[in-house]
């Protein structure tokens, strides 16, 4: 299974410019149908503008399902994990509606 290391990719967490470059870098994974890691290590915690243009575009693209089956989240903080837990929580029951 690849990962892809946030950090390694040279972008922040805040803008949706990084979020894009983020969901850029995962759309093949999804489009195989492949599984990957996603390492949050030495990454500060995200802004929903980066949230909105990535995990959220593929969620409304993919669907939640397929969301949870490709992104598996690694070394996070508790303050990533509460983050990114609220969000994709709110935005499955936001498309689901």
């Amino acid at each position: 299974m690849d990962t892809i290391v946030i950090k390694d990719l040279h972008i922040g967490t805040s803008t949706n410019a990084d979020g894009c470059t983020l969901k850029l870098a995962l759309v093949p994974f999804f489009d195989r149908g492949e599984s990957v890691l996603i390492s949050f290590r030495d990454v500060l915690p995200m802004s929903s503008s980066f949230f909105n243009s990535s995990f959220s575009e593929l969620i409304e693209q993919y669907g939640y399902e397929i969301f949870k089956k490709t992104v598996i989240l690694t070394d996070l903080t508790k303050s990533h994990f509460e983050l990114i837990k609220k969000y994709v929580s709110w935005q499955n029951n936001y498309v689901s509606t």
